[in-house]
């Protein structure tokens, strides 16, 4: 178990919170990140993120949801199940590789950055190398959980995969338990044990945007 996550990845949700602090429409999104006169446009957004530049909690939002505007989203996307093998047998140097080899596909991918963090830090890395992993890597969750509330299919959280579902809900929500899943319309409904940081039994997940993607490549 990665108890170093848990220690310093949980954050605690209240559903009290401000709710629509990030608006996020897929159309207006497209629009800000295709024009080259913007300085939203995709390329040289992409760019101050890699370099790790200070980025407000709307500029990646632009980067996490209009990754799926870019020709490598849903195509040619390398495995994770890697990630678990190596992780599992401390093999932290190769997982380094695999991450960065990832990165350089899906630059959003949370479990990516995520294991960045950890597998520096598990190197004794200088904090500087795997902080800023740990940063992006939190800032990008904080999109996801404040695009919704998730307690229904119209506010709920908006991912743009299915592992990042699952990162949401087991690092930042604390869940133990996942009742069930279903598929309700373009959401994502889990039925779970209620959390400290959660208190419904029912999450719902936004993932229109994947599936009408994948639509379209079969076209």
């Amino acid at each position: 178990m990665r108890t170093f996550l848990l220690l310093i990845f949980i954050s605690v949700f209240s559903q009290t919170k401000a709710q629509y602090e990030l608006k996020i429409n897929y159309s207006e999104i497209k629009e800000k990140i295709e024009n080259p006169n913007s300085p939203n446009y995709y390329p040289k957004l992409l760019k101050r993120y890699n370099d790790f530049d200070e980025l407000k909690l709307e500029e990646y939002a632009l980067i996490y949801y209009g990754f799926t505007f870019q020709e490598r989203y849903l195509k040619n996307q390398p495995e994770e199940n890697e990630f678990s093998r190596l992780e599992k047998d401390e093999k932290f140097e190769e997982l380094i590789s695999a991450c960065e080899k990832y990165l350089s596909i899906n630059p959003v991918s949370l479990k990516a950055n995520e294991l960045m963090a950890y597998s520096l830090y598990k190197l004794n890395k200088p904090e500087a190398e795997w902080r800023k992993f740990q940063d992006r890597y939190r800032a990008l969750r904080k999109v996801i959980v404040y695009s919704g509330n998730g307690l229904t299919c119209e506010t709920a959280f908006k991912v743009i995969s299915v592992s990042d579902e699952y990162d949401i809900l087991y690092t930042y929500f604390d869940v133990e338990t996942i009742k069930k899943q279903s598929l309700v319309g373009l959401c994502d409904k889990f039925e779970i044990s209620p959390t400290e940081y959660y208190r419904s039994d029912i999450i719902y997940f936004d993932i229109s945007q994947k599936l009408i993607q994948s639509e379209n490549l079969r076209k």
